[in-house]
């Protein structure tokens, strides 16, 4: 779902709290996987058996390797863009956070990653005093 279309339908604030959320869900996932590839680096110590331990012990490190990689570049990602749009989710005129209707969009092409944090900025309207200004 595109961030504009999350923000009309839930507001900005739960918008908001649910990207904090999912955020440090991929925090706790990469942490989470962290120790499993320190415990899968120090089973090779304790394993005294056939090469297909040892095999078995490395994809696992692997793999918790690349999960903790993922996890944490969607953390930075998706904690970076909530924080960007926050920080300017103020109303210019009487300075209410959070409480705007989306009137326009940075466009993201089909071919953007999901790294590169689109849309980077929204035309936004105040609902308390109408004035409208860029949040991103």
């Amino acid at each position: 779902m595109e961030v504009a279309d999350a923000i009309r339908r839930r507001g900005f604030r739960r918008w908001y709290e649910r990207q904090l959320v999912e955020s440090h869900a991929y925090l706790v996932t990469a942490i989470l996987a962290l120790i499993l590839l320190m415990a899968g680096v120090e089973s090779f110590d304790l394993l005294r058996g056939s090469p297909m331990y040892y095999v078995l012990a490395l994809v696992i490190a692997a793999a918790a390797g690349m999960l903790t990689f993922v996890a944490w570049r969607r953390f930075v990602t998706l904690l970076g863009r909530a924080e960007q749009f926050a920080a300017t989710a103020g109303c210019p005129g009487c300075k209410t956070w959070g409480r705007f209707d989306v009137l326009a969009e940075e466009r993201a092409e089909p071919d953007d990653p999901v790294e590169a944090g689109r849309p980077h900025w929204l035309r936004v309207r105040c609902r308390k005093c109408s004035e409208t200004w860029r949040v991103g």
